[in-house]
């Protein structure tokens, strides 16, 4: 008959189980057991709960030697006959941890680590169609204290003071609300027996020293209840940050949009918001660029939201290869390429990133068609296939494009004059966007492409020439999109800059005998 404290203690678990939902719809458990005192509390608790419940529920228990010390084996011979003396099914799993460790280049602790979960993933894989699996660990209210104090030391965020969740995907702890001291006295009101590691008094180990010197230290000179209560800030901390987390998801909603392989962020509604939400924002956009969270610090986070404050064309270099831009009302994230992916067909290398200028994409700067329309006599159309950016309409993509000669009686005023930016419903299953050339004027050798660092545009009817990227600039296309803006160009001289302007030369009037209409057909991108 356990006495009343140890009862006490028991059911606060089995309210904890219960309140973290970490038993919900599951059907097999694995228990890691190493045989010390918090495993074997776990196991003998979990198999109390699923009983008294009356509970249909699999637990499996899985003990992994590391073949370090040499107790080990009496370890596992001891795991082996308390599973079988509760009827648990026991998995012992051999790992050379020191030759992990030294292979992979990790501490023998944390190679420890990760081994193990491996091989509790493993085993939870073998029951995963029948029904759902969790994975139990004996995590302890010490071990929250241990994990944020050494995470405050070795330096962090309010995510790694936040400790050890309750449940994390498959995982659970359920004796994450009780301390070490309540474990063992468990333990001695079942008069149950477990083993000790010696290795857990070698102080060599940076937990060891929280766990034997600094947190015994705070219990007994500044509060008995150190360990309760910094578990207990670890909690509000969590709270917390779920809350501001929700807060950043609403904000990442609103001011984040993705497009290909760049992430663009609007300034104006980022200022609208509290810093530490645009941080999280700026933090998340850096991990899903860099496929990982590891090696992303404050300052990396810190340097891209000083961008805010900057002026357009303001270019910061952070991890993993990512840049960041400021372009007018946009901070745009993207990952740099190797210069053989931003050279133009001739061979020039585009300006790019690292001169804090817009990147070229290889696959955009390679399409370059030359069309002859010298025997223009009906119509010629050429395939583009590509994704295009038109200012106003945003992303489209572009099938092809038609060069034909048309009546200018045919032709209205607007037509012939149309804006740059105008559309033309040609039929009922195209849109396109059409311009209108004296066709005897034109040069008749022509080039559908995306745009060179070396392209010009006549600007004035009396001949004035300016560079394009001046002219992109000037009327504010982001650095981001200028490469998909679809070009007709007279080999370096832009004819059309679609969605832009076209140039002034040219032009229908009232000397044009015979009209060239260019007209690019469109849709919407996949």
């Amino acid at each position: 008959e356990m006495d009343k404290q140890a009862v006490r203690i028991e059911e606060k678990v089995h309210s904890y189980i219960r309140s973290n939902h970490m038993l919900d719809d599951c059907r097999h458990i694995v228990v890691g057991v190493s045989g010390g005192a918090d495993s074997v509390c776990l196991l003998l608790m979990l198999c109390d709960y699923v009983k008294k419940h009356k509970m249909d529920i699999c637990i499996h228990a899985v003990h992994v030697n590391h073949m370090i010390r040499q107790e080990a084996a009496d370890d596992e011979n001891f795991t082996r006959k308390l599973c079988e003396s509760v009827g648990v099914d026991c998995y012992a799993a051999h790992i050379d941890c020191i030759g992990i460790a030294r292979e992979k280049g990790l501490t023998v602790e944390e190679a420890g680590r990760l081994e193990r979960y491996r091989i509790f993933d493993e085993i939870a894989k073998k029951y995963k169609d029948d029904g759902g699996v969790m994975i139990a660990v004996a995590h302890h209210m010490n071990d929250q204290a241990e994990t944020v104090l050494m995470n405050m030391a070795r330096g962090t965020s309010l995510k790694g003071v936040r400790g050890i969740v309750p449940v994390r995907d498959n995982i659970c702890r359920p004796l994450l609300c009780i301390t070490r001291g309540q474990i063992e006295s468990v333990l001695s009101a079942k008069d149950q027996p477990y083993v000790t590691d010696v290795t857990n008094f070698d102080n060599d180990y940076t937990r060891n020293a929280i766990r034997n010197v600094i947190l015994p230290y705070m219990c007994e000179h500044i509060n008995p209840k150190a360990v309760e209560n910094i578990s207990s800030m670890a909690v509000n901390i969590r709270e917390a940050e779920e809350y501001m987390d929700r807060q950043a998801d609403r904000l990442y909603s609103e001011c984040v949009s993705e497009k290909d392989d760049t992430i663009r962020m609007s300034v104006s509604v980022l200022k609208s918001a509290d810093m530490v939400l645009v941080k999280r924002v700026i933090y998340r956009c850096l991990v899903e660029l860099a496929g990982r969270a590891k090696d992303i610090y404050s300052v990396n986070v810190s340097d891209i939201a000083a961008l805010m404050d900057m002026q357009t064309g303001r270019t910061i270099h952070s991890v993993y290869g990512i840049y960041a831009i400021r372009e007018y009302d946009d901070i745009v994230l993207g990952k740099r390429q190797d210069k053989s992916c931003i050279q133009g067909k001739d061979g020039s290398n585009a300006d790019n990133v690292g001169s804090g200028k817009e990147l070229y994409d290889k696959n955009v700067c390679e399409y370059d068609v030359e069309v002859d329309i010298s025997a223009l006599s009906s119509s010629i159309t050429v395939n583009i296939g590509k994704n295009i950016y038109i200012p106003g309409e945003g992303g489209k993509y572009a099938e092809s494009i038609t060069f034909l000669l048309v009546d200018k009686k045919t032709l209205s005023t607007d037509e012939k004059n149309t804006p740059d930016n105008a559309k033309i419903c040609v039929n009922k299953s195209n849109n396109g966007y059409a311009k209108y050339y004296d066709y005897d004027k034109i040069n008749k050798l022509l080039n559908v492409r995306f745009r060179k660092p070396q392209d010009d545009i006549v600007v004035s009817k009396t001949g004035n020439v300016k560079k394009l990227k001046k002219e992109l600039v000037d009327r504010k296309i982001p650095s981001s999109y200028r490469q998909e803006i679809l070009l007709v160009c007279d080999n370096n001289h832009v004819l059309w800059a679609c969605g832009v302007r076209r140039s002034e030369s040219c032009l229908v009037d009232d000397t044009t005998s015979r009209v060239l209409e260019i007209l690019i057909n469109v849709k919407e991108r996949n």
